[in-house]
């Protein structure tokens, strides 16, 4: 499944632990005395005596002022190492991340789950949870409403179109896979990863494997939204992009370690995009960092969350657990990433970042309407014009020219040279997608009732609907359109149907590489 905006239903996570350790003293008479023992000798930061003297763990913790250094009770471990194997107990759904006012929309459901035996579908809205009005509450509120021991039971109301009805389900054990993929394009393999999991790296090698099969050689990486889990599987899964070199580097209280993966299994060499957000923390900031310095991935997206620090997990004597930062760790060439988070190469802020990175990873032979050359961080890439005039393409063509440092270059169909536009048509746009085209005008009253009559100032006999063509200059979406043409140059473009407000360009092609464009203003 793409990942878009909608996010399994699990527990936070923006953390990183390291391993389970056993308790390195003799448990001590109380649970307060074990955890003063292990902050005092542990924590990433010497600890002042007056801070340890307090009356609970929990109290301890607080005044810490360390927001991933937690006090776990056994339930809340459980459910905590859950989320990190993505597993959790529930009703099986995928949430749209955003609440509507009436509650919020099911944009998955999980194979096999209760959801999917009741007959829940994507669309659905859930409006109530156990006769509970949802609507006003959070996400998370939501999450913890819906989450709950296997084998207990749960009542929601759904909406279906224009009706609602109640449901009650059965919560279960729900497995998650954290890598999935999918073939795209252009020979590109799209894989998701959702957490770092014990099994992470080797179901990360796998997948490429199996998609290599198939033919794939060239990558997109999606760690947008992933919080973070296991340090050792994320230095083991950059091993497969960067080889042998260093991962990160994790300062602890009193020492400095470089960490280096085992032997990887392969080694890549393909172009490989990351995707990247402001939810995209610890263990994915670790390999996004490693494989930006190594220089093996292009980042594409909004700088990560900037949790750079390292947690371990200490049993306590009642069962309860201590998590507690023992480390910050550094990008491979010691840039600081806790606080700060990893920049992208390319900033973007896109409704579709997978067609954006499939865009710049195409690469495809020129198809007759010439090619782009652009320049992103050191990283270039090349984009046929015939694939970003496609509607497909058109809108995150856009984004991607809005966000570039650098002016893109222009090669024309057959050219040995580039050419780069100035800054005045990059900020027209319209060189962006028809860079041969003169303007003929452009008119801003037109309403979506009226017909558009033009003057061309040539013999207009040659012009019909096959040589002309009308798009809406933010989508791409190419307009039906009839056309009359009179002996005194003058054309008359009849849309086929009702034009939405905004902008529209006309675009002549006479056949002999000479391009028209009008642009035009539709009011309400």
């Amino acid at each position: 499944m793409l990942k878009t905006t909608a996010r399994v239903i699990l527990c936070s996570l923006l953390i990183l632990s390291l391993s389970v350790c056993s308790p390195v003293l003799a448990a001590p008479d109380s649970v307060l005395d074990e955890v003063q023992a292990l902050v005092e000798n542990f924590y990433v930061d010497p600890v002042d005596v007056d801070l340890l003297n307090t009356n609970s763990p929990q109290n301890l913790m607080a005044k810490l002022g360390d927001p991933f250094s937690v006090y776990l009770t056994a339930a809340e471990f459980e459910e905590f190492m859950g989320s990190i194997e993505g597993q959790y107990a529930g009703i099986g759904v995928y949430l749209n991340g955003q609440m509507l006012p009436e509650g919020i929309e099911i944009s998955g459901i999980i194979g096999g789950s209760p959801a999917e035996k009741a007959g829940l579908k994507a669309g659905d809205v859930i409006v109530g949870i156990d006769q509970k009005i949802i609507g006003g509450l959070d996400l998370d509120a939501v999450c913890g409403m819906l989450l709950g021991p296997a084998g207990t039971r749960v009542q929601i109301e759904v909406k279906t179109g224009q009706a609602n009805k109640n449901i009650t389900l059965i919560r279960q054990i729900i497995n998650i896979p954290v890598v999935n993929s999918t073939l795209l394009g252009f020979n590109t393999a799209y894989i998701d990863i959702d957490s770092f999991s014990d099994q992470s790296d080797q179901d990360l090698a796998n997948t490429i494997a199996s998609c290599r099969q198939s033919g794939a050689d060239k990558w997109i990486i999606d760690l947008r939204g992933n919080p973070g889990g296991y340090i050792n599987a994320a230095i083991e899964m950059a091993g497969l992009f960067i080889g042998p070199g260093i991962v990160t580097v994790l300062e602890e209280r009193d020492t400095v370690t470089s960490y280096y993966p085992d032997q990887p299994e392969l080694q890549m060499s393909d172009p490989i995009i990351i995707l990247i957000d402001e939810n995209s923390a610890s263990a994915s900031e670790i390999l996004a960092a490693a494989l930006k310095d190594h220089r093996k991935a292009i980042l594409l997206g909004a700088t990560t969350y900037g949790k750079g620090t390292v947690q371990e997990i200490y049993p306590l004597s009642n069962g309860d657990w201590l998590k507690l930062t023992t480390a910050r760790f550094y990008s491979p060439l010691g840039i600081p990433i806790n606080g700060v988070g990893v920049d992208p190469d390319l900033p973007l802020d896109s409704n579709n970042m997978i067609k954006a990175a499939e865009l710049l990873l195409s690469d495809p032979p020129d198809g007759g309407a010439g090619s782009y050359e652009l320049l992103a961080n050191g990283h270039g890439f090349v984009v046929d014009l015939a694939l970003a005039r496609n509607s497909e393409y058109w809108e995150v063509w856009g984004d991607i020219t809005g966000q570039l440092q650098y002016l893109p270059a222009y090669k024309e169909p057959g050219g040995e040279r580039y050419n780069m536009l100035t800054l005045s048509q990059v900020q027209d746009k319209t060189a962006l997608y028809y860079p041969k085209a003169r303007t003929i005008g452009y008119a801003d009253n037109y309403s979506s009732n009226r017909d558009i009559v033009l003057y061309i100032s040539r013999d207009s006999a040659e012009w019909n609907e096959d040589n002309i063509d009308m798009r809406n200059a933010s989508t791409g979406e190419e307009v039906e359109v009839a056309v009359e043409v009179s002996a005194d140059k003058f054309i008359k473009i009849k849309p086929a149907v009702d034009l939405l407000p905004g902008e529209y360009w006309v675009i002549f092609s006479d056949g002999q590489q000479d391009e028209f464009l009008a642009r035009i203003g539709i009011n309400q």
